[in-house]
């Protein structure tokens, strides 16, 4: 049992290292090219900071926890929108750009819907279902790239390609051994302790698979760039949705419990609704709205453990 507790620090504590040895050495490479800043932070870095939970949630579908699977997509995307915006905007206010934070806010919120749908339909998340999702992936990567909005900026030839290259591969490779660490220890805990999988997912592990994007974003937001604080959690939530839950999908089909159902998924809709709302009023996240949010990632884990 300490063991399994120590095994879960120690993979949490190596996927924020690796993705952010992983993260960094992808954004150099897309700023080499002139990738704009909002698409650094919601395709590059939210690729990124997503990988934890891509390779954790592939590697729970593939091993038959798919409780742990479904649990981490959602359990990260309330933590990426109730924790770090709403930590990002209590200690910083910013203001949103309709054209481009806002349009993809919608998309995340369109996509959320889409996902409660599939979960509720049938209680089931079949391969055919995470084909359409890694369809809509690759239709939303390409929409992002080709948006006149994300404008595209002047290259920097002072990065340097092939060192960034290495800290890709060796990040991606603590990514992957992170997240078989992680899975193991989780289940091990969950059935130790008599908790459903699922519960452990929504908690333990979507947090521990969060980390990346939280330590992203807060220093983010100290430093005042928050249009990346909130192309990360965008990204993120868009590709945990589409990526994540596709690829775990096709992987093995994923069956839906009630703690899932009709807890989490509800509440997943109405965190990603209230960050679309405060993103509206007024076109800026304030301090106030950051601290609604910080409140409803606590009743999210008072009602997951209820």
């Amino acid at each position: 049992m300490i063991l399994s507790f120590i095994t879960l620090a120690f993979s949490i504590v190596m996927l924020a290292y690796s993705s952010d040895y992983f993260t960094e050495g992808a954004a150099k490479i897309a700023r080499r090219f002139g990738v704009s800043k909002f698409i650094i932070g919601a395709v590059v870095i939210g690729f990124g900071t997503s990988s934890p939970e891509l390779s954790t949630s592939v590697y729970a579908s593939l091993t038959g926890t798919g409780g742990i699977a479904i649990g981490n997509v959602i359990g990260s995307n309330i933590a990426n929108i109730g924790l770090i915006l709403g930590l990002a905007a209590f200690i910083r206010a910013a203001a949103i750009r309709r054209k481009v934070e806002f349009i993809n806010g919608i998309a995340c919120f369109l996509l959320t819907v889409l996902a409660s749908i599939l979960i509720l339909h049938d209680y089931v998340i079949s391969p055919w279902d995470g084909i359409l999702l890694l369809v809509a992936f690759t239709f939303y990567i390409v929409y992002s790239i080709k948006n006149p909005a994300n404008s595209i900026n002047a290259p920097d030839v002072t990065e340097d390609v092939r060192k960034a290259g290495v800290h890709v591969v060796f990040g991606l490779a603590g990514v992957l051994i992170g997240s078989v660490l992680l899975v193991n220890s989780a289940v091990a805990i969950a059935h130790t302790l008599g908790i459903p999988e699922s519960v452990i997912g929504l908690t333990l592990v979507a947090f521990g698979t969060s980390v990346p994007e939280l330590a992203v974003s807060v220093v983010a937001a100290k430093k005042g760039y928050f249009t990346m604080v909130l192309g990360n959690v965008v990204g993120s939530n868009i590709f945990n949705i589409l990526l994540v839950l596709g690829a775990a999908a096709v992987a093995n089909p994923i069956f839906v419990d009630d703690a899932i159902a009709f807890r989490s998924t509800p509440m997943m809709l109405i965190v990603t609704a209230l960050m679309l709302l405060f993103m509206r009023t007024g076109w800026k996240i304030t301090r106030a709205e950051g601290l609604v949010l910080l409140l409803s990632y606590g009743v999210f884990l008072w009602v997951s453990f209820s």
